[in-house]
């Protein structure tokens, strides 16, 4: 359900001939092997990749991580950069411990980005309205530009 034709929500997007399909061999392969060798492609051929960690690994250095990943992601896109997450290796345990000592982590690994320049215009992403993702409390919305 996650894979749908361009519409309105959350998922991923798939060409609409292509749902069924892709939704069949999803379910039905292992591609674990094939994700992993395409990652370490991308990481290997990366012109630069940043991992953003933290001296802990609560909901206080959580929050800190995500504002460090919002400043890197804003000053890059005034750079002209763009960014794409190969974060697969913090979100497994075993995997998250073996980057550590690869990349001679002090901290808790949090954030791993692929950063460069692009070779080619990439449309924007499709962005929500602000009443679609935030909720209001009191039930009644900020007015005026907010």
């Amino acid at each position: 359900m996650w894979m749908h034709t361009r519409r309105q929500g959350d998922g991923l997007t798939v060409p609409g001939l292509g749902v069924s399909v892709v939704q069949l061999v999803v379910r039905t392969f292992d591609m674990g092997g094939g994700v992993g060798a395409k990652d370490k492609e991308l990481a290997e051929g990366s012109p630069l990749l940043t991992l953003l960690e933290t001296s802990g690994d609560d909901p206080r250095n959580w929050l800190i991580a995500g504002q460090a990943h919002e400043r890197v992601l804003l000053t890059g896109c005034q750079l002209g950069l763009q960014a794409s997450y190969l974060n697969q290796p913090i979100q497994v345990a075993a995997l998250r411990a073996r980057l550590q000592e690869v990349v001679g982590a002090t901290g808790c690994p949090q954030v791993l980005l692929r950063l460069g320049y692009p070779t080619e215009d990439v449309p924007a992403a499709p962005r929500r309205e602000l009443k679609q993702v935030l909720d209001w409390r009191d039930g009644h919305e900020p007015q005026g530009n907010a």
